[in-house]
């Protein structure tokens, strides 16, 4: 019986069962390699249900301020009308949040695409240390693993 009912329990015990299970009745090893792989996958999904929308709810805000910043010090309307599009909401449905979050990034790249064209220096290493955060927070997600094809460097 599951006693946490959350997406990452589930998917734990998912793993766990095949661990248990599926895996001890495989014999051919690239079939226990694949097996093996997709546990992998799973137990990354488990970590990112728990932190995803933290995480993003988190960087939205740094990336508008970013892009609001830049909009103001350089005037560039594409920006400001960027960022103005790309306003945080309250929902906590990982689709929202996703959502707000690729328009606070589209704001952000946007502000980062002006400050490199314009080689504002002060604007790249602040651009540069939120993108340096932001691998940080990718890496914790995947908890140090990789997903199937995906490079952890």
């Amino acid at each position: 019986m599951i006693t946490r009912p959350s997406t990452s329990r589930v998917l734990e015990d998912v793993v766990e069962e095949l661990t248990r299970d599926i895996m001890p009745m495989i014999t051919d090893p690239a079939q226990q390699i694949r097996l093996h792989m997709l546990m992998i996958v799973l137990n990354d999904c488990a970590n990112a249900s728990e932190r995803e929308i933290s995480v993003m709810r988190t960087e939205i805000p740094e990336y508008l301020a970013f892009a609001d910043d830049v909009a103001q010090a350089t005037g560039n309307a594409d920006v400001a009308a960027a960022v103005a599009g790309a306003q945080m909401g309250d929902s906590l449905v990982l689709s929202d949040v996703i959502r707000d979050y690729e328009n606070a990034s589209r704001a952000f790249s946007a502000a980062m695409d002006l400050v490199m064209d314009t080689i504002n220096r002060d604007f790249i290493a602040r651009g540069e240390a939120l993108l340096k955060t932001r691998v940080v927070n990718e890496r914790a997600i995947l908890s140090g693993s990789s997903a199937v094809g995906r490079s952890a460097s």
